[in-house]
């Protein structure tokens, strides 16, 4: 009798979960009004600022969900949203992003409070920007391929350099940024979209003036290393190198002086990792032969 009762249960959970897959969700039409009216939309694009930098992803309906009150009912469901009522969704999000400004009150949500007019819309310019491309990989990721991850990386990293931000001269939030682990995340774990943003951002960090990743004290462990070799030239990792192994010598000292043997197997670990970074090219020819 109880595996009678245990038949009908999995069954009926069957035919519910087919149900439920065939389901065709319309955008009711007061979500669509309270796009078409939103004026003031500093919370959404710093939510979706927030998202886009943190190792989360791209995924922004939430936001969505919470600044126009939809529910939770449909916004679980974007993939069986009818495709009309999906596109006027994403064309009002755009016309909203669009509208959007910055007022006074709200500044020093996104930069400082003494930033003039023109450095006020310049931030705006970027937030617009990555609002722009993140909604666009939410909605039509395929269509939206590498370039729309691109620009909101290129955005976050020229807001972040912007002297007027929270994060100016911050080279953490650079390095927070850039990271594999980040990339890869971002990129929704598409191996393609990861590699296209690597390559960006090799070509940037080649092209300034920075050198903090060549720093050992940029990095919380030396661990963490791996996550920017991908970056790096060979001269440039030699160089992080050098740093790393004249501090495990300096502690080396240390520890001589006052023996202890968990500190020397952590020094005898860390100089076996460091003795082994590769810059990519170099692990590419390894690999190929």
């Amino acid at each position: 009798m109880q595996h009678t009762l245990l038949s009908e249960l999995t069954q009926l959970i069957a035919v519910l979960k087919r149900n439920e897959a065939e389901i065709i969700y319309t955008i009711p039409s007061e979500i669509m009004g309270a796009v078409k009216k939103a004026k003031h939309l500093e919370r959404f694009l710093h939510e979706i600022f927030l998202t886009v930098s943190g190792s989360g992803g791209i995924n922004i309906i939430s936001i969505i969900r919470r600044e126009f009150g939809m529910r939770s009912e449909i916004a679980n469901h974007i993939n069986q949203w009818a495709p009309y009522s999906r596109d006027q969704l994403e064309d009002d999000l755009h016309d909203a992003i669009d509208r959007a400004e910055i007022r006074p009150g709200k500044q020093s949500l996104f930069i400082e409070d003494n930033a003039d007019k023109k450095e006020v819309a310049e931030a705006l310019s970027l937030l617009k920007g990555i609002a722009h491309a993140a909604v666009r990989c939410q909605f039509n990721p395929k269509r939206a391929g590498e370039e729309a991850y691109i620009e909101i990386l290129d955005h976050l990293i020229r807001f972040c350099g912007l002297p007027y931000t929270h994060s100016a001269g911050n080279m953490i939030s650079f390095r927070n940024l850039i990271s594999s682990n980040r990339l890869y995340s971002m990129s929704g774990n598409n191996e393609l979209i990861t590699t296209a943003l690597k390559a960006y951002v090799k070509e940037w960090y080649q092209r300034s003036s920075f050198t903090f990743l060549e720093d050992r004290e940029w990095y919380y462990t030396y661990e963490s290393v791996l996550e920017y070799t991908y970056i790096l030239t060979r001269e440039q990792l030699e160089r992080l190198q050098i740093d790393f192994i004249q501090y495990i010598r300096n502690e080396f000292i240390l520890v001589k002086g006052k023996p202890e043997l968990h500190k020397a197997e952590h020094l005898k670990t860390m100089l076996e990792n460091v003795l082994n970074w590769m810059a990519p090219s170099e692990a590419a020819a390894i690999h190929s032969n």
